[in-house]
């Protein structure tokens, strides 16, 4: 049973834009070292305060010289002298200046600023996914809206993949909308393929795959297991185990704060939207099974699952094509009597 989009739905657009007009946070000056107007390694104006994160201050600012706004992640200033904090922030710039895709936010260089480590990026007005569901009845998008959120967000990551990185912190805050697509941000805890995690558990709780909380050596399936858990709240408006966190009798140890360590599965969509395709609900759960073994293999089959799901009027994959990218041009032998290439002769 496809999750029907409506005729003449553009498959790329999550059609969100046009009746959501969110609330912005409220922005407290006092939060950020940086005032507007001050300048940023001379030629960035301060003209707006963005947020503030785990190790850093996200500016809108102005580039006289290219004469357009950017984000720009700074160092904060009470990280100063931090090695580690400085490399984390150098490491996100090395990544994002290594990848190009539509769904990931883009890089426009890194630099120094009274001796604080920035990043340049694009600047993305937004919402967040964050932003809409808190302004959706339940906390939930149609689940026509939710599969094409993860596709995209399933894009990004397949290429990340690709790459050799992980990002290993999915979560609504981490996507904004460009033009009603989602586009993925915020590398700050991403490793490479089959690095053991460092001894400080980076991510988000509710998000993160068995695996990575008990600190093992991580494959695709944990950002696989994050893709899940993000489609689960998208989907019904609550966290994968979120019934565990307000338990009259919590649990000991561990599973109090992660849940996912027990045995037991989350429940079933479906239990909170009555008529989920079974299909999409057992792609779901899929993704979120215990064992890194049990999920699916790689991304590809999970986003030809996804795109199944939709009844769309374009097809969102090439038809009778392997929509996998091969490694390297196929060379296909002469026709039979064809005149020797140069190469040949």
């Amino acid at each position: 049973m496809a999750v029907s989009a409506g005729r003449g739905t553009a498959p790329r657009r999550l059609g969100l834009l046009d009746r959501l007009e969110p609330e912005r946070r409220r922005r407290r000056s006092a939060s950020y070292p940086y005032a507007l107007g001050d300048r940023i390694a001379g030629d960035l104006a301060v003209i707006g305060h963005l947020e503030v994160g785990r190790l850093g201050h996200l500016y809108q600012v102005w580039s006289a010289r290219e004469w357009c706004a950017f984000t720009c992640k700074i160092l904060a200033p009470t990280e100063r002298g931090n090695a580690g904090a400085a490399a984390t922030l150098r490491r996100e710039g090395r990544i994002l200046g290594a990848v190009r895709h539509p769904n990931l936010v883009r890089s426009y260089g890194e630099g120094e600023h009274d001796g604080l480590p920035f990043l340049l990026m694009e600047y993305l007005e937004g919402p967040s996914l964050f932003d809409v569901l808190e302004e959706r009845p339940a906390r939930r998008l149609e689940p026509s809206d939710a599969v094409r959120a993860a596709i995209h967000l399933g894009a990004a990551l397949y290429h990340l993949h690709r790459e050799g990185w992980l990002h290993l912190d999915l979560k609504p805050a981490n996507l904004l909308l460009r033009d009603g697509v989602p586009v993925l941000i915020d590398m700050d805890a991403a490793r490479r393929l089959d690095e053991t995690p460092p001894a400080e558990r980076l991510g988000t709780g509710p998000y993160m795959a068995p695996e990575h909380v008990r600190g093992e050596t991580l494959g695709p399936a944990a950002d696989i297991y994050g893709l899940g858990a993000l489609l689960y709240e998208l989907l019904t408006g609550r966290w994968p185990f979120d019934d565990v966190y307000t338990e009259a009798e919590p649990r000991q140890g561990q599973e109090r704060q992660y849940p996912q360590l027990g045995t037991a599965p989350p429940p079933e969509p479906a239990r909170y939207v009555p008529g989920l395709p079974a299909s999409l609900a057992r792609t779901v759960m899929t993704c979120l099974a215990r064992d890194p073994a049990d999920r699916f293999r790689s991304l590809h089959p999970l986003l030809l699952g996804l795109a199944a799901e939709l009844d769309e009027p374009v097809s969102l994959w090439p038809v009778n094509v392997s929509a996998e990218r091969r490694s390297r041009p196929r060379e296909d032998p002469p026709p039979v009597g064809s005149a020797p290439t140069g190469a040949e002769r």
